[in-house]
């Protein structure tokens, strides 16, 4: 279609929440609208070595260190290199505008040495990268997993959008107990999710960008309805969203939280309050 051919200028970055969130499903089913793709090589790994780069890279930390910047950008770079063409593209981009010249440090071998640049510009710089990786639509979904920090989300401009999928809080605990080999402990359980709920909220309002919560109980319930606030989050045309989209949704989620489970048993006062925060009711 002739209105997607063209390069994407807004990231939507997908978020998972702790345990079994759906920010899998929230991801494929959000790439079934025309206007929206996807870049392979931003996978887990690739956003670890990004969240590394925006870590050690920026001069204005007191503990910066230039042989830490030579090898965060080095890997990155290397990564996009690995890529398909506009991987590689996004590569010499990059070097470019970071001013880098290749160095050897004895031990660490041949690296990129950026030139000294503060934290704002190497957002700018790494926006324009992922960029670079998409040829097709105007938005470009990145799923980020667990790397829901800061440094990662802080290059997300105001026309961006993060979205960020969470499961029932109750539901999440009886998932992460659920294993005989490396489940964990009831009250584990419920201390990794309240720690790991409260992070995203932190993130969420420090934001400098749109952001939307995909609860997904309301998702596999009331696709059409989601995905339509979805739409609005992103800023992307209204579609009539097809039924293979649909197809990436789970069929066995629980939207009623079985608050009776022995895993939540003695936790649900807990439990309750935090779904209230996350708009279950």
């Amino acid at each position: 279609m002739a209105e997607t051919e063209t390069e994407p200028d807004t990231i939507v970055f997908v978020a998972a929440g702790p345990g079994r969130s759906g920010a899998d499903s929230a991801l494929k089913t959000l790439t079934a609208h025309p206007s929206v793709t996807t870049a392979p090589l931003w996978n887990v790994p690739m956003i670890a070595a990004l969240n590394r780069l925006l870590a050690h890279a920026p001069d204005d930390g007191q503990n910066w260190l230039p042989r830490r910047a030579a090898q965060a950008l080095t890997e990155v770079v290397s990564r996009l290199d690995a890529g398909s063409d506009t991987g590689k593209e996004a590569a010499r981009a990059l070097l470019a505008s970071a001013q880098a010249r290749s160095v050897t440090i004895p031990v660490y071998g041949r690296l990129w040495m950026p030139a000294p640049l503060p934290r704002t510009r190497w957002q700018l710089l790494v926006r324009k990268a992922m960029l670079l990786t998409a040829a097709d639509g105007t938005h470009l979904a990145v799923k980020i997993g667990p790397h829901c920090s800061p440094l990662v989300t802080g290059i997300l401009s105001p026309q961006d959008c993060l979205l960020y999928a969470v499961r029932h809080p109750a539901e999440t605990v009886i998932q992460l107990t659920a294993s005989q080999v490396d489940g964990m402990r009831p009250a584990e359980a419920v201390h990794f999710v309240s720690t790991a709920l409260a992070h995203a909220r932190r993130v969420l309002s420090s934001l400098n960008a749109s952001a939307f919560v995909i609860r997904l109980e309301a998702l596999v319930s009331a696709p059409t309805a989601v995905l339509s606030q979805a739409e609005q989050s992103t800023r992307l045309k209204p579609i009539q969203w097809p039924a293979h989209a649909l197809q990436h949704l789970p069929t066995d989620i629980r939207c009623v939280p079985d608050l009776t489970h022995q895993a939540v048993q003695g936790h649900g006062e807990t439990l309750t309050a935090l779904a209230s925060q996350w708009g279950y009711a």
